[in-house]
């Protein structure tokens, strides 16, 4: 049977037709039939969203707030009503350490009671994929602030992987506030996904509550938010369970990944975002590897720093006047063959640790700024190459210590 495809739109009121839409079937297309059929289908799902539209507004907006007492969240947490005081309460802290004015807290409050209000209306039960996009419409028809109702739609974000994010720093705290209770009170009902199940989505609320402290710069004790979002929970959260959330991971760790590999999507979300890497650094940190690292490559980064030399300068082996020029070099051109742009964080830091003695000795008997300009130079160019090496892999100059 031959296979044909047509082209065909939907007429508005004045006749003109829409963009178009592809067809592919076996068999002549009656072009009128399809047409009219779609249109049919369009038309109903119209008229339904003009009825729930015009049923939700009979209402005032804070009206659906109560309504939440029927929709539950989960068994142990109770329902949105009681998961939405929750953040009220957690928002309002949240934004006094975060060091907010009295007006933005009193709209980070107002927000709050109204935030996700909109899951029981009519309109967002029937289209559930306008959450948030509702809310921001009735809170503004309601005559709210630009600023609250912005941040009714921004507490749903980042709603999936590669969304766009908050951008007002009341949107930011109300989505990481809805997050934090989120996390805290799932993995402390017991709701931890397994390798082949998560029905409540705690990776993907886990990712998000990454991107909005890391990708917003949000400069927030992330211990001391768990911990607030564990005293406010229904239930008894050990202090285990924000262990097991936390991690003890630095956020400067996240960051001084992200800001080398951000670009590459593939190596940030392998190396910053739920990975072993942010443990691995932070045991090194413990283990005292990692200070000794960022510590060896601050100073030739520090002293190449601004000075004024040809940075493109190949190191010539014949200008080394010492022994301890000559290590260094040998240990840069180990260190050098093992690193590569896809190097997990651990290996880097270990191959790393090659040029932690050689570096000392290097500092502690070779002068760099001698008037020989040919030897200071070619010096010069040792170290930039040195200090060059954790490009692409890790930011170590935001790191403590550097």
């Amino acid at each position: 049977m031959q296979r044909h495809q047509k082209y065909f739109g939907i007429a508005d009121k004045a006749g003109k037709l829409l963009p178009y839409f592809i067809a592919v079937a076996n068999g002549d297309i009656n072009v009128d039939v399809v047409r009219k059929g779609n249109e049919a289908v369009l038309r109903a799902r119209y008229e339904d969203a003009k009825f729930f539209y015009e049923m939700d507004t009979r209402k005032k907006f804070s009206e659906f707030r109560g309504q939440l007492n029927g929709i539950l969240f989960q068994e142990k947490l109770g329902t949105m009503l009681d998961k939405m005081t929750r953040v009220g309460t957690i928002v309002t802290r949240l934004a006094s350490s975060l060091g907010f004015k009295s007006e933005e807290i009193h709209t980070v409050q107002e927000a709050a009671s109204l935030a996700m209000a909109d899951l029981s209306t009519a309109v967002v039960t029937e289209f559930t994929s306008l959450a948030g996009i509702m809310a921001r419409h009735y809170a503004l028809r309601d005559g709210y602030s630009q600023q609250t109702a912005e941040a009714l739609f921004e507490i749903t974000l980042p709603r999936n992987s590669g969304d766009i994010l908050p951008k007002s720093d009341v949107g930011n705290v109300l989505a990481i506030a809805d997050r934090l209770d989120s996390v805290v009170g799932l993995v402390g009902a017991g709701c931890q996904p397994s390798s082949t199940n998560d029905p409540f989505g705690l990776r993907r609320i886990s990712y998000g509550l990454v991107q909005l402290l890391v990708e917003n710069d949000t400069y927030l004790n992330l211990r001391y938010a768990l911990e607030l979002a564990a005293e406010v929970q229904p239930i008894q959260v050990d202090s285990n369970i924000i262990d097991d959330v936390d991690k003890g991971i630095n956020p400067e760790v996240v960051r001084s990944i992200l800001l080398e590999r951000a670009n590459w999507p593939c190596l940030a979300a392998k190396s910053a975002v739920k990975t072993k890497a942010m443990f691995q650094m932070e045991a090194m940190f413990k283990h005292d590897l990692l200070p000794k690292v960022i510590e060896a490559y601050s100073r030739p980064t520090r002293i190449v720093r601004g000075k004024d030399f040809d940075v493109n300068t190949e190191v010539n082996e014949a200008a080394f006047e010492t022994k301890e020029e000559n290590a260094l070099w040998s240990a840069f051109l180990s260190v050098n063959n093992k690193v590569h742009d896809g190097i997990e964080i651990d290996d880097f830091v270990e191959a790393s640790s090659e040029l932690v003695k050689p570096l000392a000795d290097f500092f502690d008997n070779v002068f760099v700024m001698v008037e020989d300009e040919q030897v200071r130079n070619n010096r010069l160019s040792l170290l930039k190459k040195i200090a060059d090496l954790p490009r692409g892999i890790v930011d170590l100059s935001s790191l403590p210590g550097f």
